[in-house]
């Protein structure tokens, strides 16, 4: 397989569980298609698009009308690493970026389902697969990190099970979700603390922590002093 395949599908009712040697690029034209993987479950509908890494074994199948645009992508076309990332798949957000590119993989797949521009297109928006806008449990904590996040609504964001979504936010961010959060409130605090003349006890209640002393444990643990400390410190 040295060249990428594009064509237009139509899913059956009959549910069936493969997996491939190649990637997939699954676009919807029409109707909806389930996927599940081991880490995932969604519906697949005319909001996003899914991206299957290769070895990745799923589940599927469609219970009405349905067409989608999908792209079969050879192993050597992809980054082995970045593969590992999105392992269970990957989710994006069918926006008017992918509309334009889906009008384009249309038009060359009514000359050529195997044609070398359909390679070139591919190459232009891997990294548009690979690097997509942060995740939407990302996005989601980076909007509400002042308040009490559960770790299992994070997790139905990604449409992951929780026991795996821990390991998958830190192989994508490098950290845990709690640090990343804590890193958040603290980078709101210090802007509070050298902007206001609010109370430590206040700016902790409004960067998501109860009591003083929780906030003042997380503050010392990544800025090495206290917060009070930290207010004298840039003040002088």
């Amino acid at each position: 397989m040295n060249y990428i395949k594009c064509e237009r599908r139509i899913y059956s009712f009959k549910s069936d569980t493969h997996t491939h040697e190649y990637g997939q690029l699954i676009l919807p034209l029409q109707g909806i298609l389930s996927i599940e993987t081991d880490y995932k479950k969604l519906e697949l509908k005319d909001d996003s698009l899914f991206f299957l890494p290769p070895d990745c074994k799923h589940t599927f199948n469609a219970s009405n009308t349905n067409e989608f645009l999908v792209l079969d992508i050879p192993d050597k076309m992809l980054n082995k690493y970045d593969m590992e990332k999105m392992c269970g798949g990957r989710d994006i957000l069918f926006d008017e970026k992918w509309k334009a590119i889906r009008y384009l993989l249309l038009n060359e797949a009514e000359i050529n389902q195997n044609s070398s521009s359909i390679n070139n297109l591919f190459l232009y928006f891997y990294n548009f697969i690979t690097t997509e806008n942060l995740p939407n449990s990302v996005k989601f904590i980076n909007e509400h990190f002042t308040e009490d996040i559960d770790l299992k609504k994070l997790a139905d964001i990604e449409h992951y099970n929780v026991s795996y979504y821990s390991e998958w936010f830190k192989n994508n961010m490098n950290v845990s979700p709690t640090e990343y959060i804590q890193n958040l409130r603290v980078k709101r605090a210090k802007e509070l603390l050298l902007n206001t003349n609010l109370t430590v006890l206040q700016i902790s209640q409004m960067v998501g922590y109860e009591h003083n002393s929780s906030f003042t444990k997380v503050f010392k643990h990544l800025e090495k002093i206290s917060p009070a400390e930290y207010r004298r410190n840039i003040k002088k």
